[in-house]
């Protein structure tokens, strides 16, 4: 588009005068500069158009970023439930004013309408992050006790392979440089923290514990070898003895005197 809007009258390339006698410096040298140059320059920074990845343009020599629709598509039909930009990214509504922080929840966008005309996602598609732990269930409680609603949308502190993003202390940093505006969690609260940010008090007991494991009386016991043997081992066994002795009886009484006569005998 550009070369067409210079035009191809004159290809002609004007060649540099050599200053160095350096081999690599003179091979750059031995090229030639294209008579053309500052033009086709301006006409590939006026160069614009709608590509397959968005809108191609160029404001003071950097490329623009292009503003995404997401569309919900139903039947036949579709539906626009918001925007995504590089500086502010999901929004429903498109305001090139705001200054806010980075969202990636998708509560920033409209309602999705399902198949089955339902507002409500199918069993298997909701892949949404969820936050719990004993910290952030005080924390709800908390905040749902409060007289007047207070808006939040909760961020992991993690990477995205579900490792942690850092330790406690670069999590205070955050805060206190403002990428956060809070942080819920068992931080402990230490006299170089509070310097930067400021704690809520305690809601659990601090202190430190010993897990020993638990001394077992039994083994002075005489008869601790009997306790693995349950009721039904002790039926099982029985039922054998009296099995294998009277299968012997039987293979013997025939062939073997002590196994004849009165019972008393043959015991």
């Amino acid at each position: 588009m550009a070369v067409e809007k210079v035009g191809a009258k004159n290809f002609s390339l004007q060649k540099m005068n050599r200053t160095s006698d350096n081999s690599s410096t003179a091979a750059l040298e031995g090229f030639g500069i294209s008579q053309n140059g500052p033009q086709l320059v301006q006409a590939l920074l006026a160069t614009s158009f709608k590509g397959l990845s968005g809108d191609f343009s160029l404001l003071n020599g950097q490329l623009q970023s292009s503003t995404f629709q997401i569309v919900n598509v139903f039947g036949h039909g579709e539906k626009l439930v918001g925007y995504w930009t590089s500086q502010n990214g999901l929004e429903r509504k498109l305001n090139s004013t705001k200054t806010g922080r980075y969202s990636t929840s998708d509560v920033s966008l409209g309602s999705i309408i399902w198949p089955g005309d339902t507002t409500s996602a199918p069993k298997g598609t909701n892949t949404s992050t969820v936050n719990g732990g004993y910290c952030i269930n005080v924390f709800e409680v908390v905040i749902k006790s409060l007289p007047n609603a207070v808006p939040y949308e909760l961020y992991p502190y993690a990477k995205p392979n579900g490792k942690a993003a850092g330790s406690y202390n670069d999590l205070v940093n955050q805060v206190f440089l403002g990428n956060y505006d809070a942080a819920v969690g068992d931080i402990t609260i230490r006299a170089n923290r509070s310097l930067y940010v400021d704690f809520t008090l305690p809601y659990t007991e601090s202190g430190v514990f010993m897990l020993v494991p638990i001394k077992d009386n039994n083994s002075k016991k005489a008869w601790v070898f009997l306790k693995p043997l349950i009721w039904e081992l002790w039926v099982t066994s029985g039922c054998s003895f009296i099995f294998i002795g009277f299968v012997v009886w039987i293979l013997e009484h025939r062939i073997n005197k002590d196994f004849r006569g009165p019972p008393d005998h043959q015991c």
